[in-house]
Order: structure tokens, then C-alpha cells, then sequence
């Protein structure tokens, strides 16, 4: 009679599964600068904390493409939309932003003759370099960008367990490398080309906020938690968060709309 071979009990996969936690944040996708509403409308997302900002990013609208790099300073490159985004930048951003950013760069980063640094159109997606040449996707982390003692800089790839809990991941797009989201210590805008038809950095200069920037992650944290979102409520806070320049006292405002107090007494006026 043959024996079977008996096997020590190894405790690496339970230790594992101890080891690894669930993280909750929020996640939306905006392009205010475009005068449009998000991509993504402020959702909660619950996922396991090895897992990245991309991969929550994902599963916050799993219907919607994302184009996006690998490794450890991954960034997404394009987000899946099928608006005229182009047409809205003529029509819907702000042209005191626009000629404050002609002046500052000499009109470089609007050029669409310069060899390698092409101002593109992509049908059916948002990409980085539409509208002009620096724009792209950007995002903060409860506001910031950067996290720990020594200012790491958040990217696609960073894993959740180096994110607050409850943190709001927000997405926006910028044509002026945040400074026109009002994102400070992020903006340096080339003002030359080379000869072979590149931005020449070296000639960058820093752009200042183009505004104050409120914090808009208690109206999204809300947002997502909020069950009727075919409310007036629900919709008047959506139009303050596509708001590019939307006041403290609107976002306060719209926050207070949201809350149970405010619902119930719309409901009482209403007779529901």
C-alpha cells in the first residue's frame, strides 16, 4: 500500500491575506476647464490597498477607456470621451486664462507648427496634448500631490496603502499643467523651441495659480454618498464641482444641500 505524502501546513497565503487590508476613496474625473461635466461623477470606491491610484481610478467607471502608461511614474495619458473637446476649449476656457498664458510662454505652447510638439485631436478620447501643446491629466490626493516626510510626488502607480483612508482622488484636466486648476508649484511653461522642433525647456518659467483654488473633497466625498442623484440637490452640487473657479461659500453651500437636514426639509416642502 502506497502512502500519500503528507504536506506541512504552510501559512504564507494566510499571512498574506492578514497582511493586506481594504482601502476606501473616492474617485472623479473632471474637465472644468473645458466647461463640461466630469467624465466620472464622484464615486466610492473600496478595494484591496495593494492595489494602485490607477486601479481605483478603473474601478470607478469600468465602462469608460483609459489609456495610460506602466511603471513606477505611470500616468494616464487619455481618458475614453466622445465630446468635441477642442471646440469646447475655443468656446468654454477662460480668456483671461488663455492671454495670460500667450504672454507668458510668447505664444509657444499654442503653436501648431512646431515638428515634435504637435497640438492632436483623438476622436473619442481626451488626450494629453489637445487644446495645446502642455495640456494633459493631472490629479491630487486630498488636495495634494505629494505624500510622506519627504514630498513623494502621488503617481498612477501608487498603491493605496500610501493614501489617507476616505481620500478623494480627483482628476482634471489642465492646459496649463494645473496652474489654471489653481494648483500651485506645478506649472513651468516653455517660452522657446529648439532648432529641431522641441519645446527648449531650459527656457521654462514658473506660472502662478491663475486663481484661489477651494477644496472641493467634502462635496465629493457627499456626492458620491448621496442616494438620490436625480434630486435638485444632487444637481446643484454637480454644477458648483464643474465650476472651475466655484467660491468657498458655493462649495459650503452646495455641501449644506446635500446634508440629511436640508434633503428632509425639501421633502417636506414637496409633500413627499
Amino acid at each position: 500500500m502506497a502512502l500519500g505524502v503528507v504536506v506541512a501546513p504552510s501559512f504564507t497565503n494566510n499571512a498574506q491575506a492578514a497582511a493586506a487590508s481594504e482601502k476606501t476613496v473616492y474617485v472623479d474625473v473632471e474637465k472644468n476647464v473645458l466647461g463640461e461635466s466630469p467624465l466620472i461623477k464622484p464615486v466610492k470606491v473600496t478595494l484591496d490597498d495593494s492595489k494602485t491610484i490607477l486601479d481605483a481610478t478603473k474601478q470607478a467607471d469600468p465602462n469608460i477607456g483609459i489609456d495610460a502608461t506602466t511603471g513606477q511614474y505611470a500616468y494616464i495619458k487619455a481618458f475614453q470621451d466622445n465630446s468635441d473637446n477642442q471646440a469646447d476649449f475655443q468656446a468654454n476656457y477662460p480668456s483671461k486664462f488663455y492671454d495670460k498664458l500667450d504672454t507668458v510662454t510668447k505664444g509657444v505652447i499654442f503653436k501648431n507648427d512646431i515638428l515634435h510638439q504637435p497640438i492632436i485631436t483623438d476622436t473619442g478620447w481626451l488626450r494629453e496634448k489637445e487644446c495645446d501643446g502642455v495640456s494633459g491629466w493631472t490629479f491630487t490626493v486630498n488636495d495634494s500631490q505629494t505624500y510622506g516626510s519627504n514630498g513623494t510626488y502621488y503617481t498612477a502607480a501608487t498603491a493605496l496603502s500610501n493614501v489617507p483612508d476616505n481620500a478623494v482622488i480627483r482628476w482634471e484636466f489642465s492646459a496649463a499643467m494645473g496652474a489654471d486648476l489653481g494648483i500651485a508649484n506645478s506649472a513651468y511653461l516653455p517660452t522657446e523651441v529648439t532648432d529641431d522642433g522641441y519645446y527648449n525647456w531650459d527656457t521654462s518659467v514658473y506660472v502662478a495659480p491663475l486663481f484661489e483654488r477651494v477644496s472641493k473633497s467634502d462635496l465629493i466625498r457627499d456626492m458620491a454618498n448621496y442616494e438620490n442623484k436625480n434630486d435638485e440637490n444632487y444637481k446643484a452640487a454637480l454644477t458648483t464641482l464643474q465650476t472651475l473657479q466655484a467660491t468657498q461659500d458655493q462649495v459650503d453651500e452646495a455641501i449644506k444641500g446635500l446634508s440629511p437636514a436640508s434633503t428632509g426639509a425639501n421633502m417636506a416642502v414637496s409633500g413627499l
